[in-house]
């Protein structure tokens, strides 16, 4: 039988395909950074290997064996150090794809973001073709952007790597964006950044993992990116107040785009709390992606619709212990220290 190997294993979307592969009776090894995939793991078939994407010699025994690996793992927090979302997001990815390579492994499937291309301004009917004229909004998204460039550069004959571009991912399970909504909301309310007429493209959990299924079989898929979404296209008012229902939270408030994108760029600046440039973009401006690729090539068609996503979400929560509880729930970013020791562990190997 063979083996999927997921990366970011106790990841939101991590997880949620561990719990699909093993439920559709696939032979799963999960590679996560710390120990607490063993607990999170534990009493399920699922080999569960703590390495680290810096070290070389790890990945590649981890790889060994694997006929397809679901690359998850990656650094999203803008208030990380900046060498560690190169170090994670692109160097990461290049030593999993060398590694997938030398172990002889049939299909990479990348999860990027369709956060790829944002930028401070509108994006309509956007193409996974289309070039951006300007660089995306930060570090994350730059470093995003190029692992996925070079992750599809690297498809051959040998290698197949297809890349998925999922929108705004929600769901049961989230354990990273829904609980910083949360907190967001106890300091006041949820900000829409704006009067919340602009389009918010989502995708929820589920659907984006009969995604990442398809393309890890799909014979169009290699060297392609792909945006992945609901089948319904919401505005940042419509899906961010039935959201912030589900969780339990007041109803959004509305404010002027142009004040929470500068007050964003000064917490940035100052290193402050708060949202970052790049969740008011996401939450302010409008995009409208283009999926049909991902319906022609891979055969995609999202099965959960927002109502019942949103009633399955309001369920999870209540078993978390509701929007207080799952506000205790914080991810510390990657910092310079933790780079440094990722940097001497790889020269160790070389």
């Amino acid at each position: 039988m063979s083996i999927h190997l997921v990366t970011g294993g106790t990841g939101f979307v991590g997880s949620a395909l561990i719990e699909r592969l093993v439920r559709d009776g696939h032979q799963v090894r999960a590679l996560a950074r710390d120990e607490s995939a063993r607990t999170r793991w534990q009493g399920q078939p699922v080999e569960v290997r703590i390495a680290s994407l810096g070290d070389p010699n790890a990945i590649a025994s981890v790889a060994e064996g694997v006929d397809t690996v679901f690359h998850c793992a990656a650094e999203n927090s803008p208030r990380a150090a900046s060498s560690a979302l190169a170090w994670i997001n692109v160097a990461g990815s290049e030593n999993l794809r060398n590694a997938a390579r030398h172990a002889g492994v049939r299909r990479v499937v990348h999860v990027s973001c369709a956060d790829v291309t944002l930028v401070n301004r509108d994006r309509m009917s956007w193409k996974e073709s289309q070039q951006l004229a300007q660089a995306p909004i930060d570090a994350v998204c730059r470093t995003r952007l190029l692992a996925e460039e070079l992750a599809l550069q690297a498809s051959d004959a040998e290698l197949e790597v297809c890349a998925l571009r999922p929108a705004w991912v929600w769901g049961p399970g989230d354990r990273t964006h829904l609980p910083a909504l949360c907190r967001e909301a106890a300091r006041g309310r949820v900000q829409l950044c704006g009067a919340g007429n602009n389009l918010l493209p989502t995708v929820y959990i589920d659907n984006l993992i009969d995604a990442l299924l398809l393309a890890a079989r799909s014979p169009a898929a290699p060297g392609r990116a792909y945006h992945v979404l609901d089948g319904e296209a919401l505005t940042a008012r419509e899906f961010l107040d039935q959201l912030c229902k589900a969780a339990g939270l007041a109803a959004p408030a509305g404010g002027i785009y142009e004040l929470a994108y500068a007050a964003a760029w000064l917490r940035e600046r100052f290193g402050l709390p708060g949202l970052a440039r790049q969740d008011v973009a996401r939450r302010g401006r409008s995009a409208l992606f283009d999926g049909v690729a991902a319906v022609r090539d891979l055969g995609y068609q999202p099965k959960v619709g927002i109502e019942q996503g949103m009633q399955q979400l309001a369920a999870w929560v209540a078993t978390q212990g509701g929007p207080g509880e799952l506000a205790k729930l914080t991810r510390t970013p990657t910092t310079e220290r933790e780079v440094q020791s990722l940097v001497q562990l790889a020269d160790s190997h070389t």
